[in-house]
């Protein structure tokens, strides 16, 4: 009778075991399902992007991170923000306690295409996700991640300067434009930074006869 039982035992414990190769294959074919979703999602994005652009007209686009990367290796990598001042035309606007808005486009192999924009706003780096480019009007537009309104780099021609009579502009200039609370447009316009000698600086606190008011209340 104790052989019998413990006979029964063995057959159960045995029952409750998985073998080492069967966990392996239930993983493995685990992985390949999730790895197959996700190249999935990747081909729709990338197909709908592309259908974007078609809807655009006569453009070009890259879409792969690779190809975003190429495309922004030959536009400027640094920038600086130029604001409109009444009176004072475009200047390079320097608020109290705190400085001018700088925009860097990344294009390094170790992350994902992107741009960093330092004191711009709360969230401060985005990557690229794609870049279309109008034949008619070389104008280049990226898309954002995550995304913040529409970024546009426009070349500096005639037409461009008919707007800006009084702007030192040059080649190119980069508007980036964002809807805030209650409906407001807010735009902001950068020029390469091997032209910033092009602009006057303006600092609040010399605009100010109170200066900034004594230290930083942060």
């Amino acid at each position: 009778m104790a052989e019998t039982d413990q006979a029964d035992q063995s057959g159960r414990a045995g029952r409750g075991k998985v073998s080492g190769p069967l966990v392996v294959i239930v993983l493995f074919s685990g992985a390949l399902l999730l790895w197959g979703i996700v190249f999935l999602v990747g081909l729709r994005q990338r197909a709908s992007d592309r259908a974007d652009v078609a809807a655009q007209g006569s453009a070009d686009s890259a879409v792969t991170p690779d190809e975003v990367r190429t495309w922004m290796k030959a536009l400027p990598e640094k920038w600086v923000k130029v604001s409109l001042v009444e009176g004072q035309g475009y200047v390079l606007y320097v608020p109290c306690y705190s400085s001018n808005s700088s925009l860097d486009l990344r294009t390094g192999q170790d992350s994902l295409p992107g741009l960093a924009c330092e004191y711009c706003d709360s969230l401060d780096n985005y990557s690229v996700k794609s870049i279309l480019h109008t034949r008619n009007d070389s104008v280049w537009e990226m898309r954002l991640d995550p995304p913040a309104g529409r970024l546009r780099i426009l070349p500096v021609n005639d037409t461009l300067l008919k707007n800006f009579p009084e702007a030192p502009f040059k080649d190119k200039i980069l508007v980036w434009t964002r809807e805030r609370g209650g409906g407001k447009i807010d735009s902001m316009l950068f020029v390469p930074k091997s032209q910033e000698t092009e602009f006057e600086t303006l600092r609040a606190e010399d605009e100010n006869p109170e200066g900034c008011g004594g230290s930083d209340p942060d």
